[in-house]
């Protein structure tokens, strides 16, 4: 009896041995699947960040607005461009698709892909942020869908063609202006050509000399201001073209000498002092166009400044530039005119500028020619204390 109890009772070790060893395996088991979980829980997570990284990194690079929303018009994501343009940085997501924009172009866009589920567009629209830049947007928004059937948001991408827009606004601009500039003489000239015809098919006789006489040197005028136009058209056309800029090493002192002979005629009349300083003795320009900038700006010194008047053309050097300063005492442009005074056809004064027989043209053209030197023209003026030109040359 004593021995089956023995028997049994190292049976019973046994199989307790046993079964701590079995449940130590299969902790230990237990534990490696789960240590094996979490590592490739740690490598999935770590992953899907650097994939949402990398999503985020192109979506910020992305130069278009990006905004997905859900069946509520809840933002669910938004890119960098997005939020800086129509939230001026910051949009909480809390906010519906009606609350962010006003536009009802907009939000009926977002509404035809969530409700019928196909891609929808709206033609250019304008937004006004509170900064006050006008901008506009192309849009066009697609359904986000699970599998293809359960239809859950909308992304909308938002291009900017405000570019594309002021360009085709300085085209309509253009052609408007140079259809009335083109108009006005050919009006002039139309007009005492059928009076002197008319005159002469009465009785050729009776025209006098003194009328005739007038009536041809108005049409004479008004024929080199259309020639003047034309061939400031022709040389804006030739300059923004890829024609190559011959340049060369050009002293300053001799292109003042040739540009005073040319000039000095005027100058007497209005009895006005043209100076020049050439403290720089030489840049490196293409000759003829330097000297189409030069005699632009002092022609419109000349012109702006009242008689007896003081013209002055300065010539250094700062740094690595070349500073070509024309100064006049003349009647100055306010600040508000700064910004476009470079532009084509641009007048401060509309009917004092066509008196002075300009085209308005040639700060347009001065403009372009500088780009073409990679330099720059600025300008400094105040009402009543003149104007001063500043074209900046870089040294090569």
């Amino acid at each position: 009896m004593w021995l089956f109890s023995i028997l049994a009772l190292g049976f019973l070790g046994w199989f307790f041995l046993y079964y701590q060893k079995r449940q130590s395996f299969q902790r230990n088991a237990l534990f490696r699947e789960i240590e094996e979980l979490k590592k490739k829980y740690e490598v999935a997570t770590q992953n899907l960040r650097m994939e949402e990284g990398e999503l985020e990194t192109v979506m910020s690079a992305i130069s278009d607005a990006i905004l997905a929303v859900d069946k509520e018009g809840r933002p669910i994501f938004f890119n960098t461009k997005f939020e800086m343009v129509f939230g001026q940085g910051k949009i909480p997501k809390f906010l519906r698709l009606r609350e962010i924009f006003e536009d009802p172009q907009i939000v009926s866009a977002f509404e035809v892909a969530l409700r019928e589920g196909r891609n929808s567009s709206s033609h250019s629209f304008k937004f006004s942020p509170s900064n006050g830049q006008v901008r506009y947007f192309n849009l066009s928004v697609s359904p986000l869908s699970r599998s293809g059937l359960v239809i859950y948001g909308a992304l909308g991408i938002f291009h900017d063609v405000t570019e594309l827009k002021t360009a085709e606004q300085m085209r309509i601009d253009f052609v408007a202006n140079v259809s009335h500039e083109l108009r006005t003489p050919l009006t002039s000239i139309k007009g005492y050509t059928e009076t002197l015809l008319a005159d002469f098919q009465k009785d050729p006789e009776s025209l006098k000399q003194e009328s005739t006489e007038e009536f041809l040197e108005k049409i004479a005028r008004n024929a080199s201001r259309l020639m003047n136009l034309v061939g400031d058209l022709l040389d804006l056309s030739s300059i923004e073209s890829n024609e190559a800029f011959h340049k060369e090493l050009v002293l300053t002192e001799d292109i003042m000498s040739r540009i005073s002979r040319t000039m000095e005629e005027k100058f007497k009349i209005k009895k006005q002092v043209l100076e020049s300083m050439c403290f720089h003795k030489e840049v490196w320009a293409d000759p003829n166009r330097l000297e189409q900038v030069l005699i632009n700006l002092i022609d419109n010194a000349h012109k702006y400044t009242p008689e007896g008047g003081h013209v002055s053309v300065i010539w250094k050097v700062e740094g690595n530039e070349v500073i070509l300063t024309v100064k006049d005492t003349g009647v100055g442009i306010p600040a508000e005119y700064h910004s476009r005074l470079f532009e084509r056809f641009y007048r401060v004064d509309k009917a004092r500028s066509r008196d002075q027989g300009g085209t308005g043209l040639g700060l347009s053209i001065v403009k372009h020619i500088m780009q073409k030197h990679e330099g720059t023209v600025s300008l400094e003026s105040a009402p009543k204390k003149g104007a001063t030109f500043i074209c900046r040359f870089p040294v090569n």
